[in-house]
């Protein structure tokens, strides 16, 4: 019942972390510049890669990937909350916080991917 509400959500946050690393390189975030280009695009290719494991295993309804794919949203919404706080204080989104924009993606969508998957547990994992 709830699959199909979690799958849209899911694969939404998953877009907008691709678009968050765009953003992020395109606004010059400052970790770009501290690690190097290379380090910054292979570290968040595998940022990416756990959540899209955890996605795979939700789909297979492992109880574990739930609770991991919770976790997961959590810190995505905190993500897009410190990068636009980030920005705000500092007044520096190039060559700064780089990100903003679709951390507001995490910050709306993370909520209804948690409560789906909240209500997916709850619900047997239909």
């Amino acid at each position: 019942m709830y699959k199909n509400k979690i799958s849209l959500c899911y694969l939404i946050m998953l877009l907008a972390q691709v678009a968050h690393t765009f953003e992020e390189v395109w606004g010059r975030f400052w970790l770009v510049n501290a690690f190097g280009f290379g380090w910054f695009l292979l570290v968040n290719w595998l940022l990416l890669l756990i959540p899209v494991l955890f996605f795979y295993f939700v789909l297979l309804a492992k109880r574990w990937a739930y609770y991991l794919s919770i976790i997961y949203a959590g810190i995505m919404i905190l993500n897009g909350i410190g990068h636009n706080i980030a920005t705000l204080v500092t007044g520096r989104y190039f060559n700064g916080f780089a990100g903003g924009f679709s951390g507001i993606i995490f910050i709306v969508i993370g909520p209804f991917l948690i409560y789906y998957l909240r209500k997916g547990i709850l619900n047997g994992f239909r």
